[in-house]
């Protein structure tokens, strides 16, 4: 078992990650905010775990987004804040689109958002981590975030010292190189790949494209 005070993020030592980039930017996330645009409210929009991918939206939409992100990419921050609630607004509550999340930040914060989501929190504890990711230096920094947010301490502290779901996270790393998947964001609309934190309208006909056919 690892000695969690002796952690520190940034030096991630798994071949997963070698030629992954992560296009830097500026943060700015209002966490709080963000959450509730992008959980929203509604009969057809949901958040769950379908197989063993997180998804928003509804299991059934006719297209799907993969997204790859890192929460030590800015543009990753930026399509969260500014990008993801309008996807949201108007074609994940609608149930016309299924987003779903693969996350290529170090293991430790994969596995987190995983152990979160056992409690039902995956959506809230990814986004604290955009907002919280500069300041991370330890294992027991993710513990003090579970806490914050309410987390039963106890489950949560076992799952992420058990390394609970370290072959899942894994498995976002294999599925990135697979896709040919070389920085993040990087995003899979049917298929069709969206590099980069472009502006909203190169989304709307990605997706316009995908439900006409």
């Amino acid at each position: 078992m690892r000695n969690n005070k002796t952690i520190i993020f940034g030096v991630v030592a798994i071949a997963f990650l070698s030629g992954v980039v992560w296009y830097a930017g500026n943060y700015g996330l209002d966490v709080a905010k963000q959450a509730a645009s992008v959980l929203g409210s509604g009969e057809k929009q949901t958040d769950a775990v379908l197989g063993e991918e997180f998804f928003l939206g509804n299991p059934d939409a006719p297209v799907t987004i993969i997204e790859y992100s890192s929460h030590f990419c800015g543009h990753c921050a930026n399509f969260h804040k500014d990008t993801l609630p309008l996807i949201m607004d108007e074609y994940i509550k609608t149930g016309k689109v299924k987003f779903i999340s693969r996350l290529l930040s170090p293991l430790e914060l994969g596995m987190a958002i995983l152990c979160a989501q056992d409690q039902g929190k995956f959506a809230e504890f990814n986004e604290k981590l955009f907002e919280k990711a500069a300041e991370l230096k330890a294992a027991e920094d993710i513990k003090i975030i579970a806490a914050d947010l309410g987390l039963n301490q106890k489950e949560f502290n076992l799952c992420f010292d058990a390394e609970k779901y370290k072959t899942s996270v894994e498995k976002w790393f294999e599925q990135a190189q697979e896709d040919g998947v070389s920085g993040t964001p990087n995003f899979f609309v049917n298929g069709e790949q969206i590099v980069g934190n472009q502006p909203y309208s190169v989304f709307r006909d990605a997706i316009e494209k995908a439900l006409a056919k």
